[in-house]
């Protein structure tokens, strides 16, 4: 298994999912992952998807409600 962080690209507003970190077999099922996670993700035209090294220590996501 992998780790990929996936994030919205198309405007977002401060209410909505537009970052997530999934653990998948490959790009494919980490996207499908993230669209049956989130209603936000589901519609999303594109997504940005980044397989994460985990090789080396890293801060890969910081949340923040924004509210």
């Amino acid at each position: 298994m992998k780790l990929y962080k996936i994030r919205r690209t198309e405007g977002i507003s401060w209410y909505q999912d537009y970052e997530m970190v999934v653990i998948a077999e490959d790009e494919l099922r980490a996207e499908r992952r993230a669209r049956l996670s989130s209603d936000d993700f589901r519609r999303a035209k594109n997504l940005d998807i980044e397989e994460i090294n985990m090789d080396e220590e890293q801060c890969v996501l910081i949340s923040n409600t924004g509210a």
